[in-house]
């Protein structure tokens, strides 16, 4: 038979803090904003069309060990595709005379 561990229970108030620990949500919550903050940019370089191939290993990197500071230089310097068909069905806008 396993032995039978017991929490030591400290009064603080009216509020008892188990001795071994736990979460409450809101930290849970904040673990989860932390993670997502630094998973949303590794995830848009490697899903994004704007970089292929070795390019894409590169801003991958870069976005790694950098994070925003490449992120932000990443949305900058790609350019997002263009749907072709989109400007095909467009049609020129004629120049404007001032």
């Amino acid at each position: 038979m396993l032995p039978v561990v017991r929490q030591k229970t400290i009064m603080l108030g009216k509020e008892a803090v188990m001795g071994f620990g736990g979460i409450s949500i809101w930290q849970l919550i904040i673990l989860l904003m932390i993670v997502l903050f630094f998973v949303v940019p590794v995830v848009h370089v490697l899903v994004s069309s704007r970089s292929h191939g070795g390019a894409k290993v590169g801003w991958f990197l870069g976005v790694f060990f950098f994070s925003w500071l490449v992120y932000a230089v990443f949305l900058i310097v790609t350019q997002p595709v263009k749907d072709a068909q989109k400007s095909a069905d467009k049609p020129a806008s004629p120049p404007m005379i001032f």
